[in-house]
């Protein structure tokens, strides 16, 4: 009883439909574009593959086109969700950006596909921010995770050092973002093709895979009305998001984790296992040599492995 009544809720929750508008980025064989709008936000996603289910979260910068080298390696014994955050690709924009807000739209969407099982999760950058608060109040949802490359937030932000010996420091862009009268938006409008291919390789060590291709794909879809609003709107909420993580800290997470940094220029390297080991007791710790901040691009031939290998275990 108590079952279907959760469904009949699901489905009150949640509407899906198929895409209609014109894609952004080219799909992988074997994967479709859809709209499921949850709570009234639009998520446009795309899904291949048949299995268990594994829900992609993409952080800044990107959209789910981040992972099309590790879909199909996915995909083969998987059904893979590619999910856009709210109000970047083609998602719809969201009322709160803070993470405990936009955890529980991932969650819902989420059980849309797998309404009766747990589910694994890869996330990156700030795709961590808006999923770990969903791992801790459903861990039982939840069977593996992987997170690569962020912190999840906490008073460690800001112990970050703004400049280093080397020049700018890996997270320079934190107080950008966030500064006053919209300050970012208003020096990058015009130029977010010039902005984005500087950032990314910033943080990148091994660049070529940016082609200009690639990059002009990312700069149209960060070119569009409130794209970078939004984005930047997920670094302002990131004092609130840390705040509110602190009750969530207990119990720690007993899920397998697989945290991973990138080894060279623009990684978090060994860091990203040491902070997520702060919050959960079943931490696997990588890092991968010679690759950056920007590991689903970079190094596919070493990470889609990992993250395979890691997720078959049952």
């Amino acid at each position: 009883m108590f079952a279907k009544l959760a469904r009949a809720c699901l489905a009150l929750a949640l509407l899906t439909v198929p895409a209609a508008a014109q894609e952004e980025f080219p799909a992988p064989a074997g994967f479709t574009p859809g709209f499921q709008t949850v709570n009234g936000v639009s998520m446009h996603y795309l899904k291949g593959g048949q299995g268990p289910l594994v829900l992609l979260v993409h952080g800044f910068g990107q959209t789910w086109y981040e992972w099309h080298r590790l879909m199909p390696e996915l995909a083969k014994d998987h059904t893979v969700v590619a999910v856009e955050l709210p109000g970047l690709g083609q998602s719809g924009p969201a009322k709160s950006y803070a993470g405990q807000d936009v955890a529980p739209l991932l969650h819902t969407f989420a059980k849309g596909f797998s309404p009766d099982a747990p589910f694994d999760l890869v996330a990156h950058d700030i795709g961590i921010w808006n999923t770990y608060p969903m791992l801790a109040a459903h861990p039982k949802d939840v069977r593996r995770v992987v997170f690569m490359e962020a912190p999840i937030p906490d008073d460690g932000l800001y112990a970050y050092p703004a400049f280093t010996p080397q020049g700018e420091s890996l997270v320079w862009h934190f107080s950008f973002f966030t500064a006053a009268n919209d300050l970012a938006r208003t020096l990058i409008a015009g130029k977010e093709r010039f902005f984005l291919e500087y950032f990314i390789k910033v943080h990148a060590t091994n660049t070529v895979v940016f082609t200009p291709e690639v990059l002009d794909l990312y700069a149209h879809s960060y070119s569009k009305p409130g794209a970078f609003d939004a984005a930047f709107a997920y670094y302002r909420a990131l004092n609130e998001t840390a705040r509110r993580n602190k009750p969530l800290a207990s119990p720690r997470l007993a899920m397998p984790i697989l945290a991973i940094g990138g080894g060279g220029h623009g990684g978090f390297g060994e860091a990203q296992a040491e902070q997520v080991r702060r919050y959960a007791s079943d931490v696997t710790g990588v890092s991968l040599p010679g690759c950056g901040h920007w590991l689903p691009e970079e190094c596919a031939t070493a990470l889609n492995p990992l993250v395979t290998d890691f997720l078959a275990r049952r």
